[in-house]
């Protein structure tokens, strides 16, 4: 897909044997419920024919050019970190291995179940063999959940549901839990990440922190040793190609490095997919700041009321986010947008390309309270199988509710808050304690 002017300015994400020992991830055929949410997604839809995240994943890739994988994947966006690599990779192997790195999320929002679904259906269809690396032991830094890996389990198969409800291709992806991967190769792992930390000094390690729970002034070790140990982890999978988000690239860098520095025999190719930037707030309603501008995949009432209220600028196609949420979440999905002119002579208006559209929206051709609901309806029209398949299933209503956590952090990262507010300012502390 061609680059949009906006983009450049908006945009900043082993073994053989299935790793899945739970019942809540193994895929068995339980296709039934699966297949009659995505017949609904289909009849749901206002824009004809099927969802562009469920085409084509089942072609053979034997039968299929390099060149015509290479576009799949390239379809993704982003960035291309070896791209020469990555067009060699796809002449030589028929079913290059592609890990997909995933920290599970308890509130889960739409480029982590829409986007990466298109991505990895998209990594499917240019024949790789596709291995979701869930980083369940990264989470035990959150604040609120610790130590707690059956909670953190829990978590990672709420999100685990939320892609089955959305229609990736999880019969053709392995999901390796990294905490298993932990116990079985420990041997090889740690002895890299402690090599690591090593090579590389605490300031440099603290600058890829990206909690920011704690003050500027005092961070766990955890936070210098995460980046450690993602680097480790990073290096330690057989992997041909990664993909990540954008927000992700230096440590991929810094992983490329350390291997470089070690006489690694093979890096991998990395896809960098985009970020989606958060809603944006009207500047004339000051005074109904609406903070929360992220749209979460189970909340649909939330979300309705977050684009309503979002701002989105007439005319203005230069760091437009809401350009840039139907650039990567609607045109993927459905090839197309439908906007109805409520405010012209009712006709409808279906672009084809991103390109069109952001013409015509820059020329003044389409209202931007029009594109505003246009957008909504193809949100809405995305979600209502996973709402569907959270109300009917009984095995993801009780995902919902285990992956929800309590209200209180945890008391060794409340000392630790304290203790920046102590140092930041002695008269609160005193107050606080």
């Amino acid at each position: 897909m061609a680059d949009i002017a906006y983009s450049a300015c908006c945009a900043g994400e082993v073994g053989a044997s299935r790793v899945v020992n739970c019942a809540h991830t193994r895929l068995n055929p339980e296709a039934s419920m699966f297949e009659s949410n995505r017949a609904d997604q289909s009849k749901i839809s206002t824009m004809d024919g099927p969802p562009a995240a469920n085409v084509g994943i089942h072609r053979d890739s034997v039968e299929t050019s390099s060149d015509d994988r290479f576009a799949a994947l390239s379809s993704i966006g982003g960035e291309y970190i070896g791209e020469d690599k990555l067009r060699l990779l796809l002449k030589k192997k028929i079913a290059p291995i592609c890990y997909v790195w995933f920290e599970p999320c308890d509130m889960m929002d739409i480029e982590q179940g829409i986007m990466k679904t298109i991505y990895v259906n998209k990594i499917v269809q240019a024949g790789c063999t596709v291995k979701i690396l869930m980083a369940d032991w990264f989470l035990q830094q959150h604040g609120k959940i610790g130590t707690d890996l059956d909670k953190i389990r829990d978590i990672g198969n709420y999100n685990i549901e939320m892609w089955k409800a959305t229609g990736m291709n999880l019969d053709r992806v392995e999901l390796v839990w990294f905490s298993d991967e932990l116990n079985r190769h420990a041997i090889n792992y740690w002895p890299l990440a402690v090599d690591v930390s090593r090579k590389y000094s605490m300031e440099k390690m603290a600058s890829y922190s990206r909690n920011r729970t704690y003050g500027p002034k005092t961070l766990p070790a955890a936070e210098i040793f995460y980046p450690c140990m993602q680097i480790a982890a990073i290096v330690c999978q057989k992997a041909d190609i990664w993909l990540f988000s954008m927000d992700q690239r230096d440590i991929v860098m810094l992983a490329r490095d350390y291997a470089e520095d070690i006489n690694r025999e093979t890096k991998p190719a990395i896809i960098l997919h985009n970020k989606l930037p958060l809603l944006p707030e009207d500047p004339d309603m000051n005074l109904l700041r609406y903070t929360a501008r992220t749209l979460f995949m189970d909340d649909a009432a939330s979300s309705n009321r977050k684009i309503e209220m979002a701002f989105c600028p007439p005319k203005v196609t230069d760091c437009n986010q809401f350009l840039e949420y139907i650039k990567y979440v609607i045109f993927p999905w459905f090839g197309k947008f439908e906007v109805v002119e409520k405010k012209g002579n009712g006709s409808n208006k279906t672009y084809a390309s991103m390109e069109d559209l952001v013409f015509d929206y820059g020329s003044g051709n389409l209202d931007s309270e029009d594109v505003k609901l246009a957008f909504g309806k193809g949100i809405n029209n995305i979600l209502k199988p996973v709402r569907v398949h959270f109300i009917s299933n009984t095995e993801a209503q009780n995902l919902y509710f285990a992956r929800k956590l309590k209200d209180q952090i945890a008391a060794d990262t409340l000392k630790i808050i304290l203790q920046n507010q102590e140092l930041d300012s002695p008269v609160s502390f005193l107050v606080l304690s």
